[in-house]
């Protein structure tokens, strides 16, 4: 890397500035980001057998209330025109568990049982 940047303005197909986002975007990313850190705050990685969830309710009810909190910001960015696999890389979560969040919660069909 030169330390110069590109002549695009350093966006590709990879990378989209901050500003280029939607505020439902943002605020997916943000409930992202709580919920990343909510969960860094029940593993243990200074254990014997590495990683390890850390006991205690408050942290694992921070889990969830951040989740829940995603899964809402999900299901908004989706009804704001969202794919899929947009949210999935945002969020930086699979793109069948953003199906399956979207599917809870009534915002795609389920798949049919054969």
């Amino acid at each position: 890397m030169t330390g110069e940047a590109p002549a695009d303005g350093g966006k590709d197909d990879e990378t989209i500035g901050e500003e280029a986002w939607t505020p439902v975007e943002q605020a997916l990313l943000d409930a992202a980001l709580e919920f990343y850190r909510a969960a860094e705050g029940v593993i243990d990685y200074a254990g014997r057998e590495r990683p390890q969830l850390r006991q205690g309710a408050p942290g694992f009810d921070a889990v969830r209330q951040a989740m829940a909190l995603l899964e809402g910001r999900v299901v908004a960015a989706h009804a704001a025109g969202a794919t899929p696999e947009r949210i999935a890389q945002i969020a930086r979560i699979e793109q069948e568990t953003i199906v399956l969040i979207l599917q809870r919660h009534d915002a795609v069909p389920r798949p049919t049982e054969s």
